[in-house]
């Protein structure tokens, strides 16, 4: 699992829009039985953060300090402009087990779906439980189990290192073979067919 860096400093003593206008973003820092700190960060900096970024564990560069383990928890953006207004970081024990989601990546080939079948991903993530150093960077959906319609992937199918623990309903389901649309409409023609026509059999008997 890769870690990602982040340079943050001690939080001016200004307004939070003050530190906006001058390109950083006001964070605050909790968590492992320790008071809360404020920080700030370069806005531009923060913004070169990959996705992954979200899930992972997060060094915290501080001047003058030590490195500091942390995930995100929260970012609040501004609804209108998705400016970045605030950031919750959440300090970690390296040997303490925490709770993160982490990325389905889908791979392989489905045999449903080559010969016509459609694709549905119902799950894009897990939440998982594990220490912060064994976090994966995803956990993997093989398609290739798909190998027939109405065949599914449920959470109990994905492998995972018996290191991590996946919380979500194991039969919860990830991934489904379904028929074409236009095959399920035309059974759903038929079946309302087939009703109309007994409906109608059933007016003549009544009637004779």
């Amino acid at each position: 699992m890769e870690k990602y860096k982040l340079k943050v400093s001690k939080r001016d003593q200004k307004t939070p829009n003050q530190i906006r206008r001058e390109g950083n973003v006001p964070a605050t820092m909790y968590g492992a039985n320790q008071e809360p700190e404020n920080l700030q960060f370069s806005a531009r900096e923060f913004s070169r953060l990959p996705s992954s970024a979200f899930s992972h564990l997060l060094e915290l560069e501080v001047s003058n300090g030590k490195p500091i383990n942390v995930i995100i928890r929260h970012v609040q953006r501004k609804s209108t402009t998705g400016d970045l207004l605030n950031v919750e970081f959440y300090r970690v024990r390296m040997d303490k087990k925490i709770t993160v989601t982490v990325p389905i990546k889908f791979s392989g080939t489905s045999k449903a779906v080559v010969e016509g079948a459609q694709l549905f991903e119902m799950e894009q993530e897990v939440e998982i439980e594990c220490l912060p150093s064994d976090i994966p960077d995803i956990v993997e959906a093989d398609l290739s189990m798909l190998t027939e319609v109405d065949a599914v992937i449920l959470i109990s199918d994905l492998k995972v290192s018996d290191k991590v623990k996946i919380l979500n309903p194991h039969d919860a389901v990830v991934a489904k073979a379904a028929a074409p649309r236009a095959e399920e409409e035309e059974k759903a023609e038929e079946a309302g067919e087939g009703e109309a026509a007994a409906a109608a059999e059933t007016q003549e008997s009544a009637a004779s």
